[in-house]
C-alpha cells in the first residue's frame, strides 16, 4: 500500500472545494488512524531465539563417550576429498602469515587459524567457514533405540501388502 502525506492529502482537500469541517474532519480520522499504526509498530517484538551450532559424531564403540571435545563446521566443494582438510587449512593458514597482517600476527593453532583469519582467504583454498567460534562435539550412538510403543506412528499402515501406494 502507498504512503502519502498528511499535507499532500490536506492541498488536495482543499482543491476539492469541501467544507473546511469536513476536510478538518478527515484530517482528523487520517491523524488518528496514523497514530494508531504507529503505536502498533512501537510495541516491543519479541526477541528471535538464539541457535547454537552443534557437530553430532557417530560413536558405535563409546571410544568418544566422556570426553569433552570442540571443533570447527567448514564447508567444501563435493568432489573435493575430505582428507585434503587438514592441507587445505595448513595452506590457508601459510597464506595468511605470508600477508601483511599475518607478519604482524601470525596464527598458530586451528582455533586462531579459524577466528582470525578472513573468509576470502579460506575461499582461495575452495573452503568455507560455517563458525569462527568453536562448536561443541557430541557423541552419540549411531544406532537409534526408540521406544514404539509409547509415541503413535504418524505414518499411515496399509494392511494389503500388495496396495499400490501413489
Amino acid at each position: 500500500m502507498a504512503k502519502i502525506d498528511l499535507e499532500v492529502v490536506k492541498r488536495i482537500l482543499k482543491r476539492a472545494d469541501l467544507e473546511s469541517s469536513v476536510v478538518s474532519e478527515i484530517l482528523g480520522e487520517l491523524q488518528s488512524a496514523v497514530a494508531d499504526a504507529a503505536s502498533e509498530d512501537g510495541e516491543p517484538k519479541a526477541a528471535p531465539e538464539k541457535k547454537q551450532f552443534i557437530i553430532v559424531v557417530a560413536d558405535n564403540e563409546g571410544l568418544l563417550t566422556d570426553k569433552e571435545m570442540v571443533g570447527w563446521v567448514l564447508q567444501l566443494p563435493e568432489e573435493d576429498d575430505m582428507t585434503s582438510v587438514s592441507e587445505k587449512l595448513l595452506k590457508t593458514a601459510k597464506s595468511f602469515n605470508l600477508s601483511k597482517k599475518g607478519r604482524k600476527h601470525p596464527v598458530e593453532t586451528l582455533g586462531e587459524l579459524c577466528e582470525y583469519v578472513p573468509s576470502r582467504i579460506f575461499k582461495e583454498q575452495k573452503l568455507s567457514l560455517k563458525t569462527k567460534v568453536p562448536v561443541l562435539v557430541v557423541p552419540m550412538a549411531n544406532a537409534l533405540e526408540l521406544d514404539t510403543t509409547s509415541q503413535p506412528s504418524s505414518r499411515k499402515v496399509f494392511e494389503d501388502d500388495d496396495a499400490e501406494v501413489f
